[in-house]
C-alpha cells in the first residue's frame, strides 16, 4: 500500500474504533475490530493502544525504513455510552470488510451512515427506565403497589438524568441530583399513600442509574490483561454508584432527622 492508502486505513480503523469505544465497547472488542480491518486493507506495519479514553493508531508503508514514513492517529473518546446498536453496526462493517465486500470508499461512507444514527428515542428511554425500576422493585421483595410507584420515580427523574447527562457536570454531581430526586419522590409516596414499603421504592427506582455495563467491562478489561482500562472503567462505576448513594442518603438523613421517616 502506499503511503495515502494507509492514511485512509489508519483514519477509517480509527474512526470505528472511536465509535465503538464511544457506544460503551470493551477494549479488547475496540482493539480486535482495528487489527481486523487493518489486516484486511492490507497495513502490514501498524501499533495500536487503546485504554478507555482514547486510542492511538500509526502505520508505516511496507516500503519506508525502520523509523521513517509513520502515519499516527490520536483518538480522544472523553465521555462514552451504551449503545449496543452502534457496536453491532461496526462489527458488520469489520466483518464485511475482513469478507471483502467493502473497500476504503465504502467503509468510509458506511461509517458516515453509523454516525448518522440517532440514539434511542425519549419515549422508549423513559419507557425502559420506568419497566427497570418496577421490575427491579418487585423482583427485590415489594409489593406490585410498590413497583408501580418505583416505576413512577423512574419515569419522573429520568429525564432530568438525560439532561445532565449531556452537561459538563461531574458523574458524582449528576447521579447525586438524581439520587435526591428519587429518594425525595419515594419518601413523599411514603408519606402520602398507605401501605408503602419506602426501601423497596427506592431500590427499584435506583436501578436505571446503575453502572452494570461499565462494571462488566471494567471486569472483562481487568481479566483480559488491560489493566490500566479496567480499572478507570472500574473508578467510573465507583463515583457512579457514590454519586447515587450520596444522594439517596442525603435525602434519607434529612427526613430521618426532621422525623418524617
Amino acid at each position: 500500500m502506499n503511503g495515502k492508502e494507509i492514511k485512509k486505513a489508519v483514519d477509517i480503523s480509527a474512526r470505528a474504533g472511536t465509535i465503538l469505544l464511544r457506544s460503551g465497547a470493551d477494549i479488547t472488542r475496540v482493539e480486535d475490530t482495528i487489527n481486523h480491518m487493518m489486516r484486511a486493507f492490507g497495513v502490514v506495519r501498524y501499533d495500536i493502544f487503546t485504554i478507555t479514553n482514547g486510542i492511538f493508531l500509526s502505520a508505516t508503508p511496507d516500503d519506508a525504513p525502520e523509523g521513517t514514513g509513520d502515519y499516527t492517529r490520536i483518538c480522544d473518546v472523553p465521555k462514552n455510552s451504551s449503545d449496543l446498536g452502534k457496536v453491532d453496526m461496526v462489527n458488520t462493517l469489520s466483518r464485511d470488510i475482513e469478507a471483502g465486500l467493502c473497500d476504503l470508499d465504502g467503509a468510509e461512507a458506511r461509517l458516515d451512515e453509523i454516525e448518522r444514527v440517532k440514539g434511542y428515542p425519549v419515549a422508549l428511554s423513559l419507557f425502559a427506565a420506568a419497566l427497570a425500576a418496577g421490575t427491579f422493585s418487585y423482583l427485590f421483595g415489594g409489593s406490585l403497589f410498590d413497583a408501580v410507584l418505583a416505576a413512577t420515580c423512574g419515569l419522573a427523574y429520568y429525564p432530568i438524568a438525560m439532561k445532565l447527562g449531556g452537561t459538563r457536570l461531574s458523574k458524582l454531581l449528576t447521579n447525586g441530583i438524581c439520587g435526591f430526586i428519587l429518594a425525595l419522590l419515594s419518601v413523599c409516596f411514603f408519606k402520602l399513600l398507605p401501605g408503602v414499603n419506602l426501601d423497596k421504592v427506592i431500590i427499584g427506582a435506583i436501578m436505571p442509574l446503575i453502572p452494570g455495563v461499565s462494571f462488566v467491562n471494567s471486569v472483562r478489561d481487568i481479566a483480559a490483561g488491560d489493566y490500566i482500562s479496567g480499572t478507570i472503567r472500574m473508578i467510573d462505576a465507583i463515583v457512579t454508584a457514590a454519586g447515587i448513594a450520596l444522594g439517596v442518603g442525603l435525602t434519607i438523613l434529612i427526613f430521618s432527622r426532621l422525623g418524617v421517616i
